[in-house]
């Protein structure tokens, strides 16, 4: 199993989506180091410089995911991390689920996202099989019955 360090990063103080992978996560068998709320791109930097996690996951309900994702990318790199896979999730824009994949995150899990789905795109990123997993596609709400 892996070693998965996951945070949330700015002032977003909605901790309800980490809670919830945290435990899929360790239910799952892997070993799970969160460093809970209010991080700044650089402690998230020097945590994983300590921790060496195989991957990071950024969880993110508000603030700016596309802005805090690049901030932490850049702050891994400086500190001689940059080939520490990045994810995140939470409430994302379709326009930033492509801005975060073109930023070379590995994957990204949108609101929604099978608890199934979320554990095998971590497996895959850390067996190194796949990057830029695709999300599950919302159904659209068409407004017909069972919709």
């Amino acid at each position: 199993m892996a070693k998965i360090m996951i945070a949330k990063v700015g002032t977003d103080a909605h901790d309800m989506g980490i809670t919830v992978i945290e435990r899929w996560l360790s239910e799952a068998g892997h070993e799970v180091v969160n460093l809970g709320l209010y991080n700044s791109p650089s402690r998230i930097a020097e945590e994983a410089a300590r921790e060496k996690p195989d991957v990071v996951g950024l969880s993110f309900l508000g603030g700016e995911p596309v802005y805090l994702s690049g901030r932490v990318l850049e702050e891994l790199g400086a500190a001689g991390l940059g080939d520490t896979k990045l994810v995140a999730g939470g409430v994302l824009t379709p326009e930033m689920v492509e801005k975060l994949s073109d930023m070379g995150l590995a994957a990204t899990f949108t609101p929604g996202t099978a608890r199934e789905t979320i554990l095998e795109a971590l497996a895959a990123i850390v067996a190194g099989e796949r990057r830029n997993v695709p999300t599950e596609k919302p159904k659209a709400n068409t407004g017909a019955p069972g919709d």
